[in-house]
């Protein structure tokens, strides 16, 4: 007996005089797909009823396919592509919906549920995407599941169902059902809905953030894949839009984004080709060029990097050659070599970009990995440079650069003890028997381990121990292990206890003062760090590896410590908060505040902006939160020009006593006209908070508006989410009255100088 598509068929051939593949070209020709689908998914060994697809999809089937009811594929526009490897198998649910460009790549085994959703571009693979031929892991997508445009999933993961997972998003661990994901690796962002709940076929539409930066790619070949690599949602932020230079138009961009009152990006991200930037590099590459020509050249882009005024921040990626190139092969390295005027280039240009405080070098070197991070193909066919996990890689760092010339760097690191910092369970085994240094893979990777964290603190990133542990026991161990890397000196704080982590995270946070948005937290007890994320969702807690010979691989990769600069301040951090410790010792040991004042002799200097502390004071002007009365965020070169307007002055606040100096922790900005002044930026660090230092701000603003004549002093307060302390101190303070969002101070009441505070100004005018 015939099937309904074979008499369907039929009638269409006699009807037409056409072959069958004639028939198949003229209906996807013509879009229709309502017949020509059972035909166009022939190489399937099982199609359910009603299978529909708009276009002709590519199958390539070596092992088994098999798709349920009412399947639907868009290729109206770019193929759907099915592959099964040999032996592998491929299942598909009832009512799939799979969108243009969307890739299934199974070499084992991937299984795709009922009722699931696939947007555009959706990659999901059981292998890595280079190595097909590699190692496979079955990969597992729940009923319902709702997959948006260009997410990609890894070998071995499994989706619960009704999960919904975010644009570009990169899925490499498994997913529980009914939750929201997304970024580079997905993270739980949010529940769909309570556990119970029966769940609605229809998929929920994740809404895309809006962007909070803009900026430009400016690239000598074709950037679009960055671009939206860089627009993918990330759980660490910011949240980026990206404008796509025009092709090959590096000069002509440059140009134009250095002409005046241009400030209209963000930043800008310049990626080129060493052979575009250097003509004398690529007369090299035909073997005739000296080395003195090429840095000349290096020099002129330099120069055009230098007069950008059109993005607050340039960020340019190294010279990279591909690694199929040797150049003069074993010669490559002498002078005349290939790798070596690469190397020559690249020092040349950090070497001269590094006099810019808003321009940053990013080595593209680290970006290149994977078996083939070029493809010769793809350049040849439509000018792409790179593979898109070239570009994923460097979409992770310049996000992780922008973090950090917000002042969104994280800046406590809190770390568990047993099977972390050590392996083993001190109260169990006894410190003499802990798993550390020695003859010993484990001892030498976790001494390594140590050592990486030492050196973090040295970047200015405080440390601390959240550990459930009895703390004599847990410090013994610290004190006396002659392995032990950390001491006790190391740490900022810590909470050695058997008490929920959550809780004494948040409390060391409010005893360092500071925002849960500045920790990071790593524990090998995948349940802690669930607990962490769940009560949490400000702390970035990282995956970690079971593998404690992986641990320093996972250490430093971590992209949430980059910083734009490392001052003084930040070097001596961890001994600051030590300082600190010791003050509330000494607070609590002393009836009342203003004894404790006094015994302490605090100085507290004013000194204006000047070249020394511009770095260090555009670093607290950008990373301040909660005493800053504007938030105002600007680059080095907008801080110095803005001060150095007439009727403008910014200084610096330094705060030193006789347990430490605290370094630069403040800043005041006034803006004077006539006979009223401007309080423009109220910035002080919470490690100086509650000391009269915040007062002793307000009384130097008071006397520099005396001394330029003004008989009023206004502070216009602009509220943020996070800056509530400054509104409370200004709310206290009787010689400024409220109006609206301005305190105003208008001479008739005298604002005295705190007892306790010895105060000197340098260079005052």
């Amino acid at each position: 007996m015939m099937t309904l598509f074979a008499r369907a068929r039929a009638s269409l051939l006699h009807r037409n005089g056409l072959s069958v593949g004639e028939l198949a070209e003229k209906v996807v020709a013509n879009g229709t797909a309502l017949v020509s689908a059972p035909f166009l998914l022939r190489r399937c060994d099982r199609v359910g009823v009603r299978a529909r697809t708009r276009g002709k999809p590519i199958i390539e089937n070596l092992g088994r396919i098999e798709i349920g009811d009412d399947f639907q594929a868009n290729c109206a526009f770019v193929p759907v592509r099915l592959h099964c490897g040999n032996g592998a198998t491929l299942s598909i649910g009832d009512a799939v919906n799979v969108n243009f460009g969307a890739e299934i790549s199974a070499e084992r085994s991937v299984t795709i549920g009922s009722r699931v959703s696939l947007g555009p571009h959706v990659a999901i693979a059981d292998h890595d995407y280079d190595q097909p031929a590699g190692e496979a892991a079955p990969v597992v997508i729940g009923d319902g599941v709702w997959l948006a445009a260009r997410v990609r999933v890894k070998k071995g993961v499994t989706i619960g169902e009704d999960t919904v997972v975010t644009a570009g998003s990169v899925v490499e661990t498994s997913l529980p059902p009914g939750v929201v994901a997304g970024g580079t690796p997905a993270r739980v962002l949010r529940t769909r809905r309570p556990t119970g709940v029966i769940a609605t076929t229809a998929p929920v539409v994740a809404v895309k953030r809006l962007p909070d930066t803009r900026g430009i790619v400016v690239a000598d070949f074709t950037a679009n894949d960055l671009a939206l690599a860089l627009e993918r949602d990330d759980v660490l932020g910011p949240t980026i839009e990206a404008e796509i230079a025009p092709f090959d138009q590096v000069v002509q961009t440059l140009h134009a984004l250095a002409q005046p009152n241009q400030h209209t990006k963000d930043f800008a991200f310049v990626w080129t080709r060493p052979d575009r930037v250097s003509a004398a590099f690529a007369r090299l590459l035909d073997g005739n060029a000296t080395q003195a020509d090429i840095l000349a050249e290096v020099d002129v882009f330099v120069d055009r990097i230098l007069a950008v005024r059109g993005a607050s921040y340039v960020f340019v990626a190294t010279w990279t050659m591909p690694p199929y190139s040797r150049g003069h092969g074993m010669l490559d390295m002498r002078s005349g070599g290939v790798s070596r005027s690469i190397n020559a280039m690249n020092l040349r240009l950090a070497e001269r970009l590094e006099q810019s405080p808003n321009v940053f070098v990013l080595d593209a070197a680290r970006w290149m990995t994977g078996k083939s991070p070029y493809s010769s193909r793809l350049w040849y066919m439509s000018k792409v440079g790179f593979a898109n996990d070239v570009f994923d890689n460097a979409a992770h760092d310049l996000r992780a650069a922008l973090r950090g010339v917000r002042g969104e760097a994280r800046k406590l690191l809190v770390l568990d003890l047993d099977d972390t910092m050590w392996g083993g369970i001190v109260g169990d085994v006894g410190w003499q028997n802990l798993r550390l240094g020695g003859h010993d893979p484990v001892g030498e990777a976790l001494v390594e381990f140590q050592r990486a964290v030492v050196a973090l603190s040295r970047r200015g990133v405080a440390l601390a121990i959240v550990s459930k542990n009895e703390e004599s026991v847990a410090l013994e161990a610290i004190r006396c292990h002659p392995e032990m890397v950390v001491t006790p000196e190391h740490f900022a704080g810590w909470r050695i206890n058997w008490r929920d982590k959550a809780q004494n995270i948040s409390e060391l946070a409010a005893e360092l003062n500071l925002g849960l948005q500045s920790i990071v937290f790593i524990d090998d007890n995948p349940i802690e760090r669930a607990r962490v994320r769940e009560a949490l969702p400000q702390v970035f807690v990282p995956d970690w590896p079971e593998d404690k010979t992986q641990y320093v691989e996972a250490f430093q990769s971590l992209r949430c410590f980059d910083v734009p600069s490392i001052s003084r301040e930040d070097a001596e951090r961890t001994k600051m908060y030590a300082q600190e410790r010791v003050r509330h010792q000494l607070q609590s040991a002393v009836p009342s505040l203003d004894e404790w004042l006094d015994g302490l002799g605090t100085i507290v200097r004013f000194a204006p902006l000047s070249a020394s502390n511009l770095p260090r004071t555009t670093q607290l002007l950008n990373k301040t939160n909660q005493m800053n009365l504007r938030t105002r965020r600007m680059s080095e070169p907008e801080l110095m020009e803005w001060s150095c307007a007439k009727g403008r002055e910014l200084w610096s606040v330094t705060v030193s006593d006789k347990l430490g100096d605290a370094g630069l922790t403040g800043i005041v900005g006034i803006e004077t006209e006539r006979a009223v002044a401007t309080v423009t930026d109220y910035v002080l660090s919470c490690r100086v908070m509650g000391r009269r230092v915040e007062e002793t701000i307000l009384w130097f603003a008071v006397e520099r508006a005396r001394k330029h004549g003004a008989s009023e002093l206004r502070a216009p307060y602009a509220a943020t989410s996070k800056n509530k302390p400054c509104l409370s101190l200004f709310e206290a303070q009787e010689s400024f009255a409220r109006v609206g969002d301005m305190f105003v101070w208008n001479g008739e009441k005298p604002y005295p100088r705190p007892r306790n505070i010895e105060v000197v100004v340098e260079g005052a005018a």
